[in-house]
């Protein structure tokens, strides 16, 4: 375990060695597409900015970097390639996993600050209750960045004797599980129209026992400071995936029109009314939707930073703000292709993966209409089976 005096970089130092990253991860990312996964180069690059330990705790010598600044991050990776922001991403959870049970547990877990984690924490298992923990058992879906992580994560139903446990509340109980990820097996099931990169494979663990301080509950917390004072603040460093792809493919269409000439009339691109709209459209709905994903979680994490608990309506916001700037950046990708034309239907085009892999982040549960409908009910005081809302 790296010590306080081994201090991990801070934000400046971590988002100047993103940027620095930024032609590295575009040169690989045919390789990485093709692959199905991170490739070597661009999981040590990854490693090397400091990304994944930008949620380690301080009293553990990590940046504890807070949210605005991992958005910023994230955003400058995605930039370059969404397949290697969204696993940045999802691999820099681990410190908030880390929190979520006690010192000795998460230290065996995590003896590297830059360790990796990845996993799905909705229920797909079943946690079997045995003598000092239980026995886990499943398959999980979405399991992003599995083929590099250090550590893999599992949400389960507690069972008894085969018999479903029910808490006080009359819902059935789950925890969620980490172990190793030599633990698990990872299937090789990740065939996508986009983020195809991420390794986003299904995996597998079959009656393996899992210590009872392996596991947890949304809203359990070892630690203090504002990061890790409300259980569903690892989500919200989403929004920088779609929003740096988004800004990115504004920059590269403005690129390709600058240069392009219009056939037959033998005109600039630039001096079309048409490409110019579309350029503006697609600037404004991306710099809209960052500015609300900024005010929404602003609010939220003022208000958590004072000690006190997000309101429904800011709880409402978040999630409504999640699927909006998906759905917004994807829009405004899809304004981009349409106004470059047929530059942007080339595989050599980044228009071209940026619309794909903004397409399939538009079917995980922070971009689908599902969660406007929770949002829709936070409005109305009720809480989503989601408990990370």
């Amino acid at each position: 375990m790296q010590t306080a005096a081994e201090s991990a970089p801070g934000n400046s130092t971590i988002l100047s060695r993103a940027a620095e990253i930024g032609p590295l991860l575009r040169e690989h990312a045919d390789e990485v597409e093709s692959a199905r996964r991170l490739t070597k180069p661009v999981i040590d690059a990854l490693r090397s900015t400091g990304v994944f330990r930008m949620a380690m705790p301080k009293i553990w010598g990590g940046p504890e970097l807070d949210i605005f600044e991992q958005i910023e991050i994230i955003e400058t990776l995605s930039r370059a390639d969404a397949s290697a922001g969204w696993c940045a991403m999802i691999g820099s959870d681990s410190g908030y996993y880390s929190g979520y049970v006690d010192d000795a547990t998460a230290r065996s877990l995590y003896p590297d600050l830059d360790a990796v984690t990845a996993g799905w924490i909705s229920p797909a298992g079943t946690l079997e209750v045995c003598e000092g923990g239980y026995r886990l058992s499943g398959r999980w879906s979405f399991g992003s960045g599995s083929t590099h992580a250090d550590v893999i994560t599992g949400g389960a139903r507690v069972t008894e004797n085969g018999v479903p446990r029910i808490t006080a509340d009359g819902t059935p109980e789950f925890r969620i599980a980490m172990l190793p990820a030599a633990r698990w097996q990872v299937l090789d099931t990740w065939n996508t129209t986009g983020l195809a990169g991420s390794g986003s494979h299904d995996y597998t663990i079959t009656d393996a026992f899992v210590p009872a301080e392996n596991t947890w509950f949304p809203g359990e917390t070892h630690r203090s400071g504002t990061l890790y004072a409300w259980r569903g603040m690892f989500v919200a460093n989403v929004v920088g995936v779609p929003v740096g792809v988004a800004l990115d493919a504004c920059e590269t269409a403005a690129d390709i029109i600058a240069g392009k000439v219009l056939m037959p009339q033998m005109t600039p691109a630039s001096d079309e009314p048409r490409m110019r709209s579309g350029i503006a459209r697609a600037r404004a709905l991306v710099g809209s939707a960052r500015s609300y994903a900024h005010d929404t979680i602003g609010s939220l994490w003022t208000t958590v930073e004072a000690g006190d608990e997000p309101t429904f309506q800011q709880r409402a916001d978040l999630a409504g703000c999640y699927v909006h700037t998906v759905s917004t950046c994807r829009d405004a990708v899809r304004i981009l292709v349409d106004t470059v034309g047929t530059a942007a239907i080339r595989k050599t085009c980044p228009l071209e993966r940026q619309l794909r892999d903004l397409t399939t982040l538009g079917q995980h549960i922070v971009g689908q209409e599902l969660m406007r409908e929770w949002a829709g009910g936070l409005y109305f005081g009720r809480s989503p089976s989601m408990p990370v809302l």
